[in-house]
């Protein structure tokens, strides 16, 4: 286990949220298949859960298949929801040895029944675990989530206001967003987590996923560390 005794875990953000980016481009660079970047990337998820767990944060999302991946080609998007069946497979017993919980955010009506049937089975058997959560961002998009959310109220009598759209989210089971990280060297969010990263605090990077390694991710806590947030109020310093 590394040491992060020099982290203050006053200012940890309880939940970072990962935005996936830089798998291909990570695999051109080395002459290599694109699947083989989305098998790299997959493999350093699992060492940031593990670093996230070691450092005392409460949860880690990680965005790996939008609403708009379904433009990839049929075979890229065919190997990517095999690889995600495959991982939510691989997370079963540890989850359930660790006590952790694992959530799914975005829509489970379009993706293959095998990998639906996984996650749903792993969240059930999950549900009461509130040590740690994983969370794996499939077939999810920000503004598809806001029209899901508004339309369910809408279809349930329920008033809209922002007390009922959050309470109704994806994430209304996770804590709030402290930190969204991007690697890839994009510098946007891409609509992901529309309504949630209003206060959120953001950090990119250049570097390609498979490449954020688990030291650079403390660089990332320590940087949110140092930063103020007032929430729209005024400043303490």
């Amino acid at each position: 286990m590394s040491d992060y005794s020099d982290i203050d875990k006053n200012v940890l953000p309880k939940h970072i949220a990962l935005i996936v980016d830089g798998n291909r481009r990570w695999a051109k660079e080395r002459g290599l298949s694109g699947i083989s970047g989305h098998k790299a990337g997959a493999e350093n998820i699992n060492k940031l859960v593990k670093t996230a767990k070691e450092m005392g944060i409460k949860c880690i999302s990680a965005w790996v298949f939008s609403t708009e991946n379904w433009k990839r080609s049929k075979e890229e998007v065919k190997y990517l929801f095999e690889l995600m069946g495959d991982t939510v497979q691989d997370y079963r017993n540890k989850f359930l040895e660790e006590k952790s919980r694992f959530v799914h955010i975005g829509r489970k009506d379009r993706i293959p029944d095998k990998l639906r049937d996984r996650i749903i089975n792993l969240e059930e058997q999950t549900k009461n675990f509130d040590d740690f959560t994983m969370c794996l961002a499939i077939d999810y998009g920000g503004h598809d989530e806001l029209v899901r959310t508004v339309n369910h109220l809408k279809d349930s009598g329920i008033e809209i206001n922002e007390e009922n759209i959050e309470k109704n989210l994806d994430t209304a089971t996770l804590p709030k967003i402290d930190l969204i990280i991007r690697t890839g060297g994009e510098v946007r969010l891409s609509g992901f987590m529309s309504w949630q990263c209003a206060y959120a605090e953001l950090f990119f990077t250049k570097t390609h996923f498979p490449d954020f390694s688990p030291e650079e991710l403390k660089k990332a806590v320590e940087d949110f560390s140092h930063r103020e947030r007032r929430f729209g109020g005024d400043s303490k310093k």
